[in-house]
């Protein structure tokens, strides 16, 4: 079966913690994404808290710019 595309396998990276390695669902909202990611490292209030590029410009991810997400991309988890 062919890989779905609106599923990318990214990593998401915290100082001090593990890095994640999830399958981002672009159908999901970018709030409910960070919100998994949070509740995985036990933080409160995923409201405060955004993804960014770790390589680059470290441009915030947005949900008009979350499509550019490719497989493999690493993400690190911020305060917003």
């Amino acid at each position: 079966m062919p890989p779905q595309k609106d599923i990318v396998k990214i990593a998401i990276q915290m100082p001090g913690a593990y890095p994640q390695l999830i399958e981002l669902d672009q159908k999901k909202p970018l709030s409910a994404v960070i919100k998994e990611v949070c509740d995985g490292w036990n933080l409160p209030g995923p409201d405060n808290y955004a993804l960014q590029y770790t390589d680059g410009v470290q441009t915030y991810i947005t949900e008009s710019n979350r499509l550019d997400i490719k497989n493999g991309s690493i993400l690190r988890l911020t305060k917003a």
